[in-house]
């Protein structure tokens, strides 16, 4: 049997810093969370039709917004980001209290979004305000401005479809 070789700790502990600096060099996949209790909780009964479209899942807090997935009337999938509204800074495309609502489509905010999906973010705002009406607005601990979103974790890329 031949011997394994040995590997100094501090070659290891190099390496692992190495591979530190590049993960926060390079974007990252986040993933959110879905153990625990979620501040989101209020927000499960969006699921189902809200007029034409579909909301198929409201995810956990993720990087300072509450991705919610939904579908066109077509079937098509998008993302709508519910962040904490902001005087100044990028416009959201909905308003609902005080969430704002941005769509999702990986541009960086340069990528045209679909008239569906603009229309859709709008009726899922109109839905937001419609429960907030109803039973209160919901308080979601962590919520970020985009601002504040975009200087916090610039680098980070939310994928919940794949």
């Amino acid at each position: 049997m031949k011997p394994s070789p040995r590997v100094a700790r501090r070659k290891v502990l190099a390496a692992l810093g190495a591979a530190a600096a590049g993960v926060s060099t390079g974007a990252c996949a986040l993933r959110p969370r879905t153990t625990g209790s979620s501040s989101t909780a209020p927000l499960a009964e969006l699921v189902g039709r809200t007029g034409e479209w579909r909301v198929e899942q409201v995810m956990p807090l993720t990087a300072g917004a509450v991705p919610v997935l939904m579908r066109t009337p077509k079937g098509q999938r998008f993302q709508v980001d519910l962040m904490r509204a902001e005087a100044e800074g990028p416009r959201a495309v909905a308003h609902a209290g005080e969430l704002a609502l941005y769509l999702a489509n990986g541009g960086g905010g340069d990528r045209p979004s679909t008239a569906e999906e603009v229309q859709g973010a709008r009726v899922l705002a109109e839905r937001l305000t419609q429960l907030a009406a109803e039973r209160g607005a919901p308080a979601i601990a962590g919520l970020l401005t985009l601002s504040e979103r975009l200087a916090g974790h610039s680098q980070a890329v939310l994928k919940p479809w794949s």
